[in-house]
């Protein structure tokens, strides 16, 4: 029975973040022009020309979670 729900709750956790990675991934490309973002799962791989100093410069790249509220 523990074990039936478990594994529920991770299928709706794996879900639930699955779907936070995609849109994650839509609002970096809408926010963050001349980028190139990939989703995998729930990875999201965010990649550019010069993006280490944009990061330093942009708050709004160094808190990608904002983007999700």
């Amino acid at each position: 029975m523990l074990e039936q729900l478990n594994a529920r709750a991770d299928a709706i956790g794996r879900r639930a973040a699955g779907a936070a990675a995609t849109r994650l991934g839509e609002q970096v490309r809408e926010a963050v022009p001349g980028v190139s973002v990939s989703v995998d799962g729930t990875r999201v791989t965010v990649s550019g020309r010069r993006l280490w100093r944009r990061w330093l410069a942009d708050p709004g790249l160094r808190w990608l979670g904002g983007l999700l509220r």
